[in-house]
């Protein structure tokens, strides 16, 4: 259990992201509060990107799965490596479109170059990936408290998203970026956490080579699928290329950003091996909670918990953001329901509605490692698609309406038949495929203009 002073070290952090988002939204105009004039500089692009993609699906569930894979949990972040590489490339061409058009989400650039449809069927699927990491996120935070304070389980969901509520009503994505920043200081000294448990720790992990493949090939498959395509249709990704000054802002920050994310994975991976050898009998979804709190001398493992949960914080803010954005913006904005006028009080009301949402279910779904894979095979199928539209822009709108519906398919039907696991990936790809073949043959019968 936590002392006095890690109760303190907590209650600081609320206080400082709190007065941090209320500050930032003294004075806002619309541009500041939904993409920060667009003026992210090198260093506030690499916290933000950085921080955002370590929370739930990184920290915890990689732990996991390097608890029950081992070293082929890797292929996880062999996959990201490359999807990173690829994406510089693409973010680009995004992010001079960006400029131009004015672009504020991933749907913008389906509605732009491939009309209505195509972009109320992405924006559906943005909004359902970024809402299901907002719940994945609370269930993280909620876990990690009750793990290590008298606080119960359901009263730290309610705390966890009250406060993100606050700050993001109060400051908009200018408070993300900020805290972020914050979580960024957090992260790396959670860094530090984990070489001094490596070190200190009298269990060392033995690592060969040939472990890499001793793992199902199908979890190998589905682990590189998704570390690829995920960074090819992360709406929080896309929204931060949009905002950042320029080219050569864009280029520093998605280099370091990446850098320090393999940094992490790598530490990562040596952590839950750790973890997985010195406690054997742990539930893999939370071994590196569980980890922390019996590795870590007591007043380390106090700060563990503010570390980790700021990590966690900084990307549940982010997706809750993103996907009010989207339902505000991309739907509500675009089919006329709501005036532009009247953006920025529908966010913050919308963004409210999403956060009590996201409460309920983080009540009722408390196993957040077999539902991630639900939203990585959504978001990786989405991706694919969007690698595609990159390398043949000419594609018929029939194919492109067709993959997103075949991604929806391939994914709820599957896991409703044979439950939520890795294989997911796997079935949203091949009918991500199938959707684009049909769209092929639709269009050679009954031939749709761009």
């Amino acid at each position: 259990m936590l002392t006095t002073i890690d109760y303190v070290f907590i209650a600081l952090y609320f206080i400082i992201v709190l007065i941090v988002g209320f500050w930032s939204g003294h004075k806002q105009e619309k541009e500041d509060y939904l993409i920060a004039n667009r003026k992210l500089n090198a260093f506030q692009a690499t916290t933000t990107i950085f921080s955002s993609r370590i929370g739930a699906a990184i920290l915890l569930t990689y732990t996991a799965l390097v608890y029950l894979y081992g070293l082929g949990a890797l292929w996880y972040f062999i996959g990201s490596v490359f999807g990173l590489f690829v994406f510089y490339f693409f973010g680009k061409k995004v992010k001079k479109i960006a400029d131009k058009e004015r672009f504020y989400t991933l749907p913008d650039f389906f509605f732009f170059f491939k009309g209505k449809f195509a972009g109320y069927l992405a924006t559906l699927i943005v909004i359902i990936i970024m809402f299901g990491w907002v719940v994945l996120n609370f269930i993280a935070g909620a876990k990690l408290i009750d793990e290590y304070t008298t606080i119960s389980y359901n009263f730290s969901v309610v705390i966890i998203g009250v406060i993100i509520l606050l700050y993001l009503i109060a400051g908009g994505f200018s408070a993300v970026v900020k805290t972020d920043i914050i979580q960024t200081i957090g992260i790396f000294l959670l860094f530090f956490l984990m070489i001094y448990l490596l070190i200190k720790s009298n269990t060392k992990p033995e690592i060969h080579f040939m472990d890499l493949f001793d793992i199902p090939k199908t979890e190998l498959v589905s682990f590189f699928l998704a570390g690829f395509f995920i960074p090819m249709a992360s709406p929080e990704l896309w929204q931060r290329v949009y905002a950042i000054k320029n080219q050569k802002h864009f280029k520093r920050s998605l280099i370091f950003s990446s850098v320090f994310y393999v940094i992490i994975g790598i530490i990562l991976l040596m952590i839950g091996m750790v973890v997985r050898m010195s406690i054997p009998d742990l539930e893999p979804e939370t071994s590196l909670i569980v980890g922390f709190s019996r590795l870590l001398p007591a007043g380390l493992a106090g700060l563990s918990v503010v570390i980790i949960y700021s990590a966690i914080s900084s990307s549940a803010d982010t997706y809750l953001f993103t996907s009010a954005a989207s339902v505000s913006q991309d739907f509500l904005e675009k089919s006329n329901l709501l005036k532009k006028e009247n953006l920025f009080i529908a966010m913050r009301i919308i963004m409210a509605i999403l956060m009590a949402l996201g409460i309920v279910l983080a009540l009722m779904l408390r196993n957040f490692v077999d539902a991630t894979f639900f939203f990585v095979s959504m978001t990786m199928s989405l991706g694919f698609l969007v690698l595609v539209m990159w390398i043949y822009p000419k594609i018929n709108r029939h194919s492109v309406n067709l993959s997103i519906f075949f991604c929806l398919i391939g994914v709820i039907v599957p896991a409703i038949v044979f439950g939520i696991s890795s294989t997911l990936v796997i079935y949203a790809w091949a009918l991500c495929i199938v959707g684009l073949l049909l769209g092929f043959v639709l269009n050679r019968i009954k031939p749709i203009s761009d």
